[in-house]
Protein backbone atom coordinates (compact mmCIF):
# COMPACT_ATOMS: atom_id res chain seq x y z
CA UNK A 1 0.00 0.00 0.00
CA UNK A 2 3.02 2.23 0.63
CA UNK A 3 5.07 1.69 -2.13
CA UNK A 4 1.39 2.23 -4.63
CA UNK A 5 0.73 5.39 -2.95
CA UNK A 6 4.43 6.60 -3.41
CA UNK A 7 4.81 5.04 -7.05
CA UNK A 8 1.11 7.10 -7.65
CA UNK A 9 2.84 10.59 -5.97
CA UNK A 10 6.06 10.22 -8.08
CA UNK A 11 4.07 9.38 -11.58
CA UNK A 12 1.83 12.42 -11.08
CA UNK A 13 3.13 14.97 -8.70
CA UNK A 14 6.90 14.99 -9.53
CA UNK A 15 8.49 16.79 -12.65
CA UNK A 16 12.05 14.94 -13.23
CA UNK A 17 13.64 17.84 -15.19
CA UNK A 18 14.96 21.04 -13.74
CA UNK A 19 13.46 23.41 -15.45
CA UNK A 20 13.20 26.61 -13.20
CA UNK A 21 10.27 29.28 -12.70
CA UNK A 22 11.04 33.14 -13.15
CA UNK A 23 10.09 35.44 -10.21
CA UNK A 24 7.29 36.49 -12.51
CA UNK A 25 5.96 33.41 -13.33
CA UNK A 26 6.09 32.29 -9.07
CA UNK A 27 3.86 35.75 -8.90
CA UNK A 28 1.62 35.37 -11.32
CA UNK A 29 0.89 31.26 -10.26
CA UNK A 30 0.17 33.04 -6.76
CA UNK A 31 -2.51 35.40 -7.91
CA UNK A 32 -4.00 33.14 -10.29
CA UNK A 33 -4.42 30.25 -7.04
CA UNK A 34 -5.67 33.26 -4.93
CA UNK A 35 -8.25 34.05 -7.41
CA UNK A 36 -9.11 30.48 -8.26
CA UNK A 37 -9.83 30.09 -4.32
CA UNK A 38 -11.44 33.11 -4.73
CA UNK A 39 -14.06 31.72 -7.18
CA UNK A 40 -14.09 28.45 -5.28
CA UNK A 41 -15.14 30.07 -2.57
CA UNK A 42 -17.84 32.15 -3.86
CA UNK A 43 -19.33 29.39 -5.91
CA UNK A 44 -19.06 27.18 -2.82
CA UNK A 45 -21.69 29.50 -1.31
CA UNK A 46 -24.02 30.12 -4.26
CA UNK A 47 -24.47 26.30 -4.24
CA UNK A 48 -24.83 25.88 -0.68
CA UNK A 49 -27.54 28.66 -0.51
CA UNK A 50 -30.07 26.94 -2.66
CA UNK A 51 -30.41 24.43 0.51
CA UNK A 52 -33.38 24.50 2.59
CA UNK A 53 -31.61 25.63 5.71
CA UNK A 54 -33.32 23.97 8.66
CA UNK A 55 -34.09 27.71 10.34
CA UNK A 56 -36.33 28.41 7.80
CA UNK A 57 -38.71 25.19 8.75
CA UNK A 58 -37.94 25.36 12.39
CA UNK A 59 -37.17 29.59 12.95
CA UNK A 60 -35.11 30.55 16.08
CA UNK A 61 -38.82 32.19 17.48
CA UNK A 62 -40.23 28.67 17.23
CA UNK A 63 -37.04 26.71 18.45
CA UNK A 64 -35.90 29.16 21.68
CA UNK A 65 -39.73 28.10 23.28
CA UNK A 66 -38.53 24.86 23.44
CA UNK A 67 -34.37 25.02 23.31
CA UNK A 68 -34.42 27.67 26.09
CA UNK A 69 -37.61 26.29 28.26
CA UNK A 70 -39.40 29.89 27.91
CA UNK A 71 -42.61 29.85 30.03
CA UNK A 72 -44.75 31.20 27.74
CA UNK A 73 -47.65 31.48 30.59
CA UNK A 74 -45.30 34.56 31.58
CA UNK A 75 -46.61 37.74 29.77
CA UNK A 76 -42.84 38.86 30.62
CA UNK A 77 -41.92 37.00 27.78
CA UNK A 78 -43.57 38.00 25.44
CA UNK A 79 -41.12 39.97 23.96
CA UNK A 80 -40.72 38.81 20.51
CA UNK A 81 -42.58 39.41 17.18
CA UNK A 82 -43.28 35.57 15.80
CA UNK A 83 -42.80 35.76 12.02
CA UNK A 84 -43.06 39.65 11.94
CA UNK A 85 -39.90 39.64 9.26
CA UNK A 86 -39.48 41.60 5.76
CA UNK A 87 -37.20 39.43 4.09
CA UNK A 88 -37.08 39.26 -0.07
CA UNK A 89 -37.80 35.73 0.19
CA UNK A 90 -40.00 35.88 2.91
CA UNK A 91 -43.28 34.43 1.23
CA UNK A 92 -41.60 31.37 -0.35
CA UNK A 93 -39.87 30.94 3.30
CA UNK A 94 -43.13 30.79 4.66
CA UNK A 95 -44.19 27.88 2.56
CA UNK A 96 -41.39 25.87 3.83
CA UNK A 97 -42.38 26.46 7.75
CA UNK A 98 -43.02 23.43 9.65
CA UNK A 99 -47.10 23.43 10.33
CA UNK A 100 -46.27 22.77 14.22
CA UNK A 101 -44.75 26.42 14.55
CA UNK A 102 -46.52 27.73 11.95
CA UNK A 103 -49.82 27.11 14.62
CA UNK A 104 -47.76 28.33 17.29
CA UNK A 105 -47.14 31.89 16.10
CA UNK A 106 -51.17 31.64 15.38
CA UNK A 107 -51.27 30.95 19.16
CA UNK A 108 -49.17 33.52 19.87
CA UNK A 109 -50.88 35.92 17.82
CA UNK A 110 -53.91 35.44 19.62
CA UNK A 111 -52.87 35.93 22.75
CA UNK A 112 -51.23 39.06 21.55
CA UNK A 113 -53.95 39.89 20.16
CA UNK A 114 -57.03 38.93 22.49
CA UNK A 115 -55.30 40.02 25.53
CA UNK A 116 -53.58 43.47 26.46
CA UNK A 117 -50.11 42.03 27.85
CA UNK A 118 -48.88 45.88 27.42
CA UNK A 119 -51.23 46.72 30.30
CA UNK A 120 -50.17 44.03 31.89
CA UNK A 121 -46.71 44.58 31.69
CA UNK A 122 -46.73 47.73 32.66
CA UNK A 123 -48.80 47.18 35.52
CA UNK A 124 -46.04 44.49 36.95
CA UNK A 125 -43.25 47.19 36.29
CA UNK A 126 -45.30 49.60 38.57
CA UNK A 127 -45.59 46.97 41.28
CA UNK A 128 -42.07 46.03 41.18
CA UNK A 129 -41.38 49.59 41.05
CA UNK A 130 -42.65 49.69 44.83
CA UNK A 131 -41.96 46.46 46.08
CA UNK A 132 -37.84 47.97 45.44
CA UNK A 133 -38.85 50.73 47.37
CA UNK A 134 -40.81 49.36 50.18
CA UNK A 135 -37.84 46.64 50.17
CA UNK A 136 -35.25 49.47 50.70
CA UNK A 137 -37.21 51.15 53.33
CA UNK A 138 -37.17 47.91 55.49
CA UNK A 139 -33.80 46.93 54.88
CA UNK A 140 -32.90 50.40 55.75
CA UNK A 141 -35.08 50.03 59.27
CA UNK A 142 -32.81 46.75 59.71
CA UNK A 143 -29.61 48.22 58.84
CA UNK A 144 -30.37 51.14 61.52
CA UNK A 145 -31.84 49.70 64.02
CA UNK A 146 -29.03 49.41 66.17
CA UNK A 147 -28.63 52.94 66.49
CA UNK A 148 -32.13 53.46 67.19
CA UNK A 149 -31.98 51.67 70.60
CA UNK A 150 -28.53 53.54 70.68
CA UNK A 151 -30.15 56.67 70.34
CA UNK A 152 -33.39 55.67 73.16
CA UNK A 153 -30.59 54.81 75.83
CA UNK A 154 -28.90 57.70 75.41
CA UNK A 155 -32.65 59.99 76.09
CA UNK A 156 -31.24 61.83 72.50
CA UNK A 157 -34.24 64.04 71.37
CA UNK A 158 -36.13 63.07 68.46
CA UNK A 159 -35.25 65.56 66.45
CA UNK A 160 -31.67 65.32 66.51
CA UNK A 161 -32.14 61.88 65.44
CA UNK A 162 -29.39 60.85 62.55
CA UNK A 163 -32.08 58.42 61.40
CA UNK A 164 -34.25 60.08 58.22
CA UNK A 165 -37.92 59.67 58.41
CA UNK A 166 -38.63 60.11 62.12
CA UNK A 167 -37.88 56.90 63.09
CA UNK A 168 -37.93 56.36 66.95
CA UNK A 169 -37.98 53.28 69.15
CA UNK A 170 -41.37 53.58 69.93
CA UNK A 171 -42.56 53.43 66.17
CA UNK A 172 -39.71 51.18 64.11
CA UNK A 173 -41.86 48.07 65.26
CA UNK A 174 -45.32 49.77 63.67
CA UNK A 175 -43.38 50.97 60.45
CA UNK A 176 -41.52 47.75 60.30
CA UNK A 177 -44.97 46.24 60.05
CA UNK A 178 -47.01 48.46 57.58
CA UNK A 179 -44.00 48.20 55.06
CA UNK A 180 -44.26 44.68 55.35
CA UNK A 181 -47.64 44.58 54.99
CA UNK A 182 -47.15 46.88 52.01
CA UNK A 183 -45.17 44.55 50.70
CA UNK A 184 -47.09 41.29 50.49
CA UNK A 185 -49.98 43.25 49.71
CA UNK A 186 -47.51 44.28 46.40
CA UNK A 187 -46.75 40.90 45.76
CA UNK A 188 -50.32 39.54 45.92
CA UNK A 189 -51.12 41.69 43.09
CA UNK A 190 -48.35 40.85 41.18
CA UNK A 191 -48.91 36.85 41.40
CA UNK A 192 -52.70 38.06 40.99
CA UNK A 193 -51.56 39.32 37.24
CA UNK A 194 -49.51 36.13 36.86
CA UNK A 195 -52.46 34.09 37.61
CA UNK A 196 -55.29 35.91 35.35
CA UNK A 197 -52.77 35.65 32.49
CA UNK A 198 -52.10 31.73 33.28
CA UNK A 199 -55.65 30.76 33.70
CA UNK A 200 -56.52 32.66 30.07
CA UNK A 201 -58.22 30.17 27.44
CA UNK A 202 -55.69 31.16 24.89
CA UNK A 203 -52.99 30.46 27.24
CA UNK A 204 -53.72 27.71 28.52
CA UNK A 205 -54.38 26.20 24.95
CA UNK A 206 -50.66 27.27 23.42
CA UNK A 207 -48.97 25.45 26.87
CA UNK A 208 -51.11 22.51 26.19
CA UNK A 209 -50.28 22.35 22.49
CA UNK A 210 -46.33 23.04 23.21
CA UNK A 211 -46.34 19.88 26.21
CA UNK A 212 -48.19 17.47 23.40
CA UNK A 213 -45.47 18.33 20.43
CA UNK A 214 -42.29 19.50 22.25
CA UNK A 215 -40.07 15.93 22.26
CA UNK A 216 -41.13 15.02 18.44
CA UNK A 217 -40.26 18.80 17.62
CA UNK A 218 -36.73 18.44 19.32
CA UNK A 219 -36.70 15.03 17.66
CA UNK A 220 -37.42 16.72 14.17
CA UNK A 221 -35.44 19.95 14.49
CA UNK A 222 -31.74 17.41 15.89
CA UNK A 223 -32.42 15.39 12.34
CA UNK A 224 -33.14 18.20 9.86
CA UNK A 225 -29.70 20.11 11.54
CA UNK A 226 -27.85 16.97 10.82
CA UNK A 227 -29.56 16.15 7.71
CA UNK A 228 -28.97 19.52 6.42
CA UNK A 229 -25.16 19.32 7.53
CA UNK A 230 -24.67 16.04 5.33
CA UNK A 231 -26.43 17.64 2.44
CA UNK A 232 -24.37 20.81 2.72
CA UNK A 233 -21.15 18.77 3.13
CA UNK A 234 -22.10 16.68 0.02
CA UNK A 235 -23.22 19.53 -2.29
CA UNK A 236 -20.08 21.18 -1.85
CA UNK A 237 -17.85 17.39 -2.40
CA UNK A 238 -20.26 17.62 -5.62
CA UNK A 239 -19.53 20.60 -6.98
CA UNK A 240 -15.36 20.19 -6.23
CA UNK A 241 -14.90 16.59 -6.95
CA UNK A 242 -15.24 17.15 -10.86
CA UNK A 243 -12.98 20.16 -10.62
CA UNK A 244 -10.33 17.95 -8.78
CA UNK A 245 -10.61 15.06 -11.50
CA UNK A 246 -10.24 17.74 -14.52
CA UNK A 247 -7.54 19.66 -13.19
CA UNK A 248 -5.64 16.04 -12.10
CA UNK A 249 -6.01 14.75 -15.59
CA UNK A 250 -5.01 17.54 -16.95
CA UNK A 251 -1.81 18.30 -14.99
CA UNK A 252 -0.99 14.53 -15.76
CA UNK A 253 -1.39 14.66 -19.57
CA UNK A 254 1.00 18.08 -19.71
CA UNK A 255 3.62 16.37 -17.26
CA UNK A 256 3.47 12.95 -19.90
CA UNK A 257 3.77 15.47 -22.35
CA UNK A 258 7.15 17.25 -20.85
CA UNK A 259 5.24 20.49 -20.65
CA UNK A 260 6.63 21.56 -17.84
CA UNK A 261 4.63 25.20 -17.24
CA UNK A 262 0.83 24.08 -17.84
CA UNK A 263 1.74 21.45 -15.73
CA UNK A 264 2.99 23.44 -12.77
CA UNK A 265 -0.17 25.25 -13.27
CA UNK A 266 -2.33 22.73 -13.11
CA UNK A 267 -0.95 21.39 -10.34
CA UNK A 268 -1.24 24.40 -8.45
CA UNK A 269 -4.99 24.76 -9.47
CA UNK A 270 -5.17 21.29 -8.47
CA UNK A 271 -3.75 21.55 -4.82
CA UNK A 272 -6.07 24.89 -4.52
CA UNK A 273 -9.02 22.99 -5.62
CA UNK A 274 -8.10 20.11 -3.08
CA UNK A 275 -7.97 22.44 0.27
CA UNK A 276 -11.59 23.02 0.66
CA UNK A 277 -12.46 19.27 -1.03
CA UNK A 278 -10.07 17.84 1.75
CA UNK A 279 -11.94 20.24 4.48
CA UNK A 280 -15.75 19.37 3.38
CA UNK A 281 -14.73 15.75 3.25
CA UNK A 282 -13.43 15.43 6.63
CA UNK A 283 -16.46 17.67 7.89
CA UNK A 284 -18.35 15.01 6.79
CA UNK A 285 -16.59 12.14 8.32
CA UNK A 286 -16.51 14.43 11.53
CA UNK A 287 -20.68 13.92 11.54
CA UNK A 288 -20.46 10.15 11.26
CA UNK A 289 -17.89 9.68 14.05
CA UNK A 290 -19.59 8.88 17.61
CA UNK A 291 -18.65 11.59 19.83
CA UNK A 292 -19.19 9.53 23.24
CA UNK A 293 -14.99 8.54 23.18
CA UNK A 294 -14.22 12.24 22.74
CA UNK A 295 -16.71 13.54 25.55
CA UNK A 296 -15.54 10.51 28.15
CA UNK A 297 -11.88 11.80 27.33
CA UNK A 298 -12.23 15.70 27.83
CA UNK A 299 -14.96 14.71 31.16
CA UNK A 300 -12.10 12.33 32.42
CA UNK A 301 -9.69 15.46 32.14
CA UNK A 302 -12.38 17.92 33.73
CA UNK A 303 -12.86 15.59 36.67
CA UNK A 304 -8.96 15.66 37.27
CA UNK A 305 -9.68 19.60 37.28
CA UNK A 306 -7.15 19.65 35.17
CA UNK A 307 -8.78 20.24 31.42
CA UNK A 308 -5.75 22.24 30.00
CA UNK A 309 -4.00 19.18 29.61
CA UNK A 310 -5.74 18.76 26.59
CA UNK A 311 -4.36 21.67 24.83
CA UNK A 312 -1.30 20.70 25.60
CA UNK A 313 -2.37 17.23 24.27
CA UNK A 314 -3.57 18.67 21.37
CA UNK A 315 -0.41 21.03 20.78
CA UNK A 316 2.01 18.01 21.10
CA UNK A 317 0.39 15.90 18.52
CA UNK A 318 -0.12 18.62 16.34
CA UNK A 319 4.03 19.17 16.61
CA UNK A 320 4.70 15.30 16.24
CA UNK A 321 2.49 15.23 12.86
CA UNK A 322 4.46 18.32 11.46
CA UNK A 323 7.67 17.29 12.47
CA UNK A 324 7.04 14.23 10.88
CA UNK A 325 5.74 15.82 7.74
CA UNK A 326 8.42 18.44 7.18
CA UNK A 327 11.16 15.46 7.72
CA UNK A 328 9.24 13.81 5.13
CA UNK A 329 9.41 16.59 2.64
CA UNK A 330 13.57 17.64 3.66
CA UNK A 331 14.28 14.14 2.67
CA UNK A 332 12.47 13.84 -0.19
CA UNK A 333 14.01 17.13 -1.27
CA UNK A 334 17.71 15.91 -0.39
CA UNK A 335 16.67 12.93 -2.40
CA UNK A 336 15.45 15.23 -5.60
CA UNK A 337 18.47 16.95 -5.04
CA UNK A 338 21.02 14.17 -5.37
CA UNK A 339 18.78 12.65 -8.13
CA UNK A 340 19.44 16.20 -10.31
CA UNK A 341 23.13 16.01 -9.83
CA UNK A 342 23.34 12.54 -12.04
CA UNK A 343 20.32 13.74 -14.61
CA UNK A 344 21.14 14.40 -18.18
CA UNK A 345 19.31 17.67 -18.25
CA UNK A 346 21.76 18.98 -15.28
CA UNK A 347 24.82 18.13 -16.57
CA UNK A 348 23.89 19.61 -19.69
CA UNK A 349 22.81 22.63 -18.15
CA UNK A 350 25.91 22.45 -15.66
CA UNK A 351 28.52 22.31 -19.00
CA UNK A 352 26.89 25.18 -20.76
CA UNK A 353 27.27 27.42 -18.04
CA UNK A 354 30.95 26.02 -17.10
CA UNK A 355 29.66 25.36 -13.66
CA UNK A 356 30.70 22.19 -11.51
CA UNK A 357 27.61 19.79 -11.01
CA UNK A 358 28.23 19.18 -7.57
CA UNK A 359 29.19 22.46 -5.69
CA UNK A 360 28.10 25.17 -8.39
CA UNK A 361 31.22 26.85 -8.20
CA UNK A 362 33.22 28.06 -11.91
CA UNK A 363 35.29 25.23 -13.63
CA UNK A 364 36.46 24.98 -17.44
CA UNK A 365 35.60 22.04 -19.41
CA UNK A 366 38.16 22.51 -21.94
CA UNK A 367 41.74 22.68 -19.68
CA UNK A 368 40.13 20.85 -16.22
CA UNK A 369 39.69 17.30 -15.18
CA UNK A 370 38.55 18.36 -11.64
CA UNK A 371 36.63 20.67 -9.65
CA UNK A 372 39.41 22.63 -7.83
CA UNK A 373 37.04 23.48 -5.46
CA UNK A 374 35.33 19.96 -4.55
CA UNK A 375 37.28 17.58 -6.52
CA UNK A 376 34.56 16.67 -8.34
CA UNK A 377 35.92 14.81 -12.25
CA UNK A 378 34.67 16.45 -14.80
CA UNK A 379 36.39 14.42 -17.49
CA UNK A 380 36.39 10.68 -17.90
CA UNK A 381 38.54 8.79 -20.42
CA UNK A 382 36.79 7.15 -23.94
CA UNK A 383 37.12 4.11 -24.79
CA UNK A 384 36.94 4.62 -28.75
CA UNK A 385 39.42 6.99 -28.81
CA UNK A 386 41.02 7.05 -25.52
CA UNK A 387 40.57 10.81 -24.61
CA UNK A 388 39.56 12.68 -21.96
CA UNK A 389 35.87 13.56 -22.97
CA UNK A 390 32.75 15.25 -20.71
CA UNK A 391 31.49 13.00 -17.81
CA UNK A 392 28.20 12.33 -17.94
CA UNK A 393 27.57 13.38 -21.52
CA UNK A 394 26.18 10.87 -24.21
CA UNK A 395 28.28 11.22 -26.68
CA UNK A 396 31.97 11.62 -26.67
CA UNK A 397 33.72 15.24 -27.54
CA UNK A 398 36.33 14.12 -29.50
CA UNK A 399 35.11 10.95 -31.75
CA UNK A 400 31.38 11.29 -31.09
CA UNK A 401 31.29 7.76 -29.96
CA UNK A 402 28.27 6.52 -27.52
CA UNK A 403 30.51 6.76 -24.28
CA UNK A 404 27.82 4.42 -22.67
CA UNK A 405 29.07 1.38 -25.40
Amino acid sequence: MKNQIKNFFSNNFVYKGKEKLSKLTILSLIILNILVLFILDKGIDFQTRVLNNPMTKFPYDCRDIFTYNLNVDDFNNYIYNAQNYNSKYQNIKDLELDSRCSLIFEKISLIKNNIDIKSLKKKNEELSNKSYELNNQISYLKDNYNTILFEKMSEQEINKSIIKGEVSAENIKEKYELLTKELESIDKEKEKLSNEFKEENLVKDLISYLALNKDTILIDIEKAQKFYSIKYELVILLFLIPLVAIFFYLMKRYLHKDKYILYIIFKNILIVTLIPTFISFFSLINIFIPKIFLEKVLMFFYSLEIPFIVYYLAIAIAVLIFIFIIIKIQKKFKEDNEKLKNNNISIIDAYNKNICIKCGNRVDFTIMNYCPCCQNQLKIECKSCHTNTIKGLDYCSNCGSNIEE
